[in-house]
């Protein structure tokens, strides 16, 4: 085939090109999304760790109200309704402090995860006591139900 024979390309070619060229740009558009996805769930994740170390950070100071119970709450129990003990002219008890954390705890998580809730259980071991969190969410854009669940397990010595 000489110069003078060659005419360009045919319109045949042109669309073969065209689809290659848009099929890259839909995978790349769909790996982008996927990638979103992923990083909503991590910070969802993150987000429900931080919120589960603070309750059991709370409980560290008041270990007289954990052996007590005082922080035992089931997942569909309804938040107490407690008053503030935060603040210097706070004066509240081992137990109203632990209905006041877990108040304050089940804003946040309500404020911070889709459908946030919690629970905290406990149950002495002879010389501590494990501590049980459970906080579950709705992730939108989670591709299986949605539901989110994380479990954190301390101890805490008595």
């Amino acid at each position: 085939m000489t110069i003078k024979n060659s005419k360009g390309f045919t319109i045949i070619e042109v669309l073969i090109a065209m689809v290659i060229l848009s099929v890259g740009v839909l995978s790349l558009g769909v790996l982008q999304l996927s990638a979103l996805q992923n990083t909503h769930g991590g910070q969802m994740r993150s987000q429900a760790t931080i919120l589960g170390y603070d309750i059991i950070d709370s409980m560290r100071v008041n270990i007289p109200a954990v052996t007590g119970g005082d922080y035992r709450i089931a997942l569909d129990a309804a938040t107490p309704d407690a008053a503030n003990c935060y603040g210097a002219a706070a004066n509240c008890t081992t137990d109203q402090m632990a209905a006041s954390d877990l108040r304050r705890w089940r804003t946040v998580l309500g404020n911070y995860l889709p459908s946030g809730s919690g629970q905290v259980e406990t149950t002495d071991i002879g010389g501590a006591t494990q501590v049980s969190v459970a906080i579950t969410w709705v992730d939108p854009f989670s591709a299986e139900s949605g539901n989110e669940r994380l479990v954190l397990v301390a101890e805490l010595p008595q």
